[in-house]
């Protein structure tokens, strides 16, 4: 979707601002706080939102995060880059003895969707900006709360990725199911045992950054009848087709693929498909976070 730079912002916060000043009625306050928060260790200004840590969206355009809105200012990205990232240009410093419970903004309902590496946040209006909580932060890194230092900090973790190569075996027996169990060894790379894999282009598993490690492959429509029985289950698995949700049941999909994560069982939480020119594209989400992929010592797959 093509968006505008962000200089539109100013324009469209005064717009907002008056639909918020004239057209809305206040759903609460926010208030001052002791806390300080922190971008990649940069401090941030922040308030106190329903007991919760809110910034200005807006802000993090000073902290190497991309801030920019749809062509019809309905929608606003909050995007952050591994390997571009913007120049950090913030010079926010926490004022001393900072009071606490006053009032900071009155706080609107916002109409323009918030979406942060396309996930959608909840949003308000205060001051002509868009507040989010800080949280909101966690799909593209650490956020962690000390209550001793009265401190909440974001840390950026970059996403890893790590692809099978193509094994290059034969594709002309029909299979019904498939595993895969990768073991670190002593020289840092992994031992890999397979089952019926050959099937299976490009399998990649992803990490990092998310709160969770994705597994997704390729399947090929040149080798549907050898793969029919797998890609049928694989269909009654899905939660999305896509981009079309269908159900948040994952039980199918957990009596099926059975999944550990260095030793621990690990649930599918999320399984979805999208298409290609030729291959339809599957992705499983499961529940463990991996956050370097040193920190991956095994991981075992078997669908059946």
């Amino acid at each position: 979707m093509k968006k505008l730079l962000f200089a539109p912002v100013l324009l469209l916060s005064l717009i907002f601002s008056s639909f918020t000043a004239y057209g809305a009625t206040p759903i609460a306050n926010a208030v001052t706080t002791d806390i300080v928060a922190s971008i990649n260790g940069a401090p941030i200004p922040c308030c106190n939102f329903f007991g919760q840590v809110a910034i200005f969206a807006e802000d993090l355009a000073d902290y190497g995060f991309d801030v920019s809105y749809s062509h019809d200012g309905k929608e606003l990205y909050i995007t952050y880059s591994d390997t571009f990232s913007k120049p950090v240009t913030a010079t926010y410093t926490p004022p001393e003895n900072r009071p606490i419970g006053r009032l900071a903004y009155k706080v609107y309902p916002n109409n323009v969707t918030v979406t942060v590496d396309g996930n959608k946040m909840s949003s308000f209006r205060a001051d002509g900006k868009t507040l989010i909580y800080f949280k909101a932060l966690e799909p593209y890194g650490d956020v962690v709360w000390n209550a001793e230092n009265r401190t909440a900090s974001f840390t950026s973790v970059a996403l890893w990725k790590y692809t099978l190569p193509d094994n290059g075996k034969d594709i002309s027996a029909s299979i019904s199911d498939f595993s895969l169990t990768l073991t670190k060894n002593a020289s840092g790379n992994f031992d890999v045992s397979e089952k019926n894999m050959q099937y299976l282009t490009a399998p990649t598993l992803i990490g990092g950054r998310t709160p969770y490690t994705a597994f997704q492959f390729s399947l090929y429509m040149d080798v549907g009848e050898q793969t029919g029985e797998v890609s049928t289950l694989l269909y009654k698995m899905l939660n999305a087709d896509l981009d079309k949700w269908i159900t948040n049941d994952t039980a199918l999909a957990n009596e099926h693929m059975k999944v550990t994560i260095n030793g621990e069982s690990v649930p599918v939480t999320w399984v979805s498909r999208s298409a290609g020119n030729g291959h339809s594209d599957y992705r499983f989400i499961l529940g463990k976070k991996v956050k370097t992929l040193d920190e991956l010592q095994s991981i075992s797959i078997t669908f059946q």
